[in-house]
């Protein structure tokens, strides 16, 4: 079921759901480097790469660096 979208309608959804709802300011997302299709996922739907941990996570015997993700209310409202 990769390729198909579901993720993007996932993300867009719950993005939905936080600032029209809950009416949250601010999104911030946490994901190792090497998962690059969440982040493809994450930045279709806006939200914007903010910093970058350098080997902050040990996964079955190696370092990984943390990226740190985050879109405001802001930006969702007036996507550019």
């Amino acid at each position: 079921m990769l390729d198909k979208g579901l993720g993007s309608e996932s993300i867009r959804l719950v993005l939905e759901h936080a600032f029209t709802h809950l009416r949250l300011h601010r999104i911030g997302i946490r994901v190792l480097a090497y998962n690059t299709r969440a982040i493809r996922a994450y930045q279709k739907c806006g939200i914007v790469q903010e910093g970058r941990e350098r080997e902050a996570a040990f996964v079955n015997g190696s370092w990984h660096d943390d990226i740190m993700m985050g879109l405001l209310e802001t930006e969702y409202q007036d996507p550019k």
